[in-house]
């Protein structure tokens, strides 16, 4: 009987051993809840590194590709409207596999276009008729600027996207009267190639880009990589504007938090007490060192989508060892600036600078040679290294990068300004890039000091 009461209050827990179990438990779910929120945190900064990554390959791809509708308004404008040159030049303008066509349209009626195989049915098409896309050349016709439309379905049956640029001539008759639309095709999804949207998906992210159809008022999912309707709502959307077009770029993990292996065994581990710090200390450890390849990765300056100070110092010194080993003393450091932008901020709102800002990385990277370095040195301030150039030569790649950014008015809520900028040119000196810098610095200086908007070199 007496051995049965000791089994009996033996079996029976202590007040004090409920407690430090029942501390001990929220202590556990409290330190797994927040690794999980940290491992979910740091997806979302590496979520927005990747969309800020891809909106801005996106914006660069079809920008630089519509671009030349500029070149067919030059033909219409060197002409005084007409199109005789047009068979010359477009070839040389549908240089890339992801342009379908070329085509000029006096008062909106096609009547050139190159490659004319496959195409002969455009021939006499009206974009101001009823019909996909022509919602957007209307749009362009009245606002005086170039509108993206697409995607839809060209009369070839194609997706297509197109760049409607409305030209405007002067006639004995009558001042910058309407004289038409030129418009470049491009290829749709095959334009975005080179995006590399699928990355998302080797991450682990799913993707759509839509946008609003201006036919239907709508939601229009334009490019997606998944066949059903996600039904997670832990998601992150960019935005994207091209040539007065609204895209949007929205990512999620295709995973939920409790799908993956690793937080349930976490939280299991959780009641595993005497586990519990060494897991928390290496799990913390682990974020850590992802935090750290994430600030690795991000070489990008964040407004512009170009290199940032840091990266540009880094890559550029790793070229000047480079040129030190090949004996090259061909290296030009090229600091610039934007004149009176204070003034700019102050008079048209800090927006207003930064649209200028993404705007002058853009004239500047079209401007500038594909092996060039190019790079936001802080505030309106950039920077490029130039090698493997002589001294005229990196005086007429500067001149023809100032008359870039002075030469062309710059447009924020149809308010039309001119900014200029003034640059200063240093030739990097045994090999020492810092002092090429404070040498070009001093240079814009003097640019600045005796007048702005000139090219001063380091003397």
């Amino acid at each position: 009987m007496k051995k049965n009461n000791v089994e009996r209050r033996s079996a029976k827990l202590s007040g004090a051993a409920v407690f430090s179990f029942v501390c001990s438990l929220a202590l556990c779910l409290f330190l797994t809840g927040a690794t999980i929120t940290n491992k979910l945190n740091v997806e979302k900064m590496y979520v927005n590194q990747l969309m800020l990554e891809k909106s801005f390959r996106i914006h660069l791809i079809i920008s630089k590709l519509l671009y030349k509708t500029n070149t067919l308004a030059s033909i219409v404008l060197q002409g005084n409207g007409s199109t005789d040159d047009f068979d010359l030049t477009a070839p040389v303008i549908a240089d890339n596999p992801a342009i379908m066509n070329v085509l000029l349209a006096p008062n909106g009626i096609v009547t050139n276009v190159y490659p004319i195989e496959g195409n002969e049915n455009l021939v006499g098409l009206n974009f101001f008729s009823e019909g996909a896309g022509n919602n957007e050349a209307a749009a362009a016709r009245d606002s005086g600027q170039m509108v993206l439309g697409g995607p839809f379905k060209s009369v070839q049956g194609s997706e297509i996207l197109t760049g409607r640029l409305p030209v405007f001539i002067d006639t004995p008759d009558e001042k910058n009267k309407f004289w038409g639309l030129v418009s470049v095709t491009l290829k749709f999804p095959e334009v975005l190639q080179d995006a590399e949207l699928d990355i998302l998906k080797n991450n682990g992210f799913s993707y759509e880009l839509w946008r609003i159809n201006p036919d239907t008022n709508k939601r229009q999912v334009i490019l997606s990589d998944y066949k059903h309707s996600p039904v997670n709502t832990r998601f992150a959307e960019k935005h994207i504007s091209i040539y007065n077009a609204d895209w949007y770029l929205k990512v999620w993990p295709i995973q939920s938090w409790y799908s993956y292996p690793q937080n349930m065994l976490l939280i299991i581990a959780g009641f595993l007490v005497s586990f519990l710090v060494l897991f928390v200390m290496q799990n913390n450890h682990e974020l850590r060192q992802i935090k750290s390849a994430l600030e690795d990765m991000a070489r990008s300056d964040p407004l512009t989508g170009i290199y940032n100070r840091r990266h540009f110092m880094d890559i550029s010194q790793m070229n000047l060892e480079r040129a030190r080993r090949l004996k090259r003393d061909d290296c030009y450091v090229v600091l610039f600036d934007l004149d009176k932008f204070k003034k700019v901020n102050d008079t048209y709102g800090h927006i207003a600078g930064d649209k200028i800002l993404v705007e002058t990385a853009l004239r500047i990277t079209e401007n500038i040679r594909p092996y060039d370095l190019f790079a936001r040195f802080g505030g309106e301030e950039f920077i490029i290294y130039a090698s493997e150039i002589d001294r005229d030569s990196v005086f007429e790649l500067v001149e023809r990068l100032r008359l870039c950014i002075c030469g062309k008015a710059f447009e924020y809520e149809n308010i039309i300004f001119s900014v200029s900028a003034s640059f200063g040119i240093a030739k990097i000196e045994h090999y020492d890039i810092n002092k090429a810098v404070s040498h070009a610095d001093k240079a814009l200086y003097t640019a600045k000091r005796t007048g702005r908007n000139k090219t001063v070199f380091w003397e």
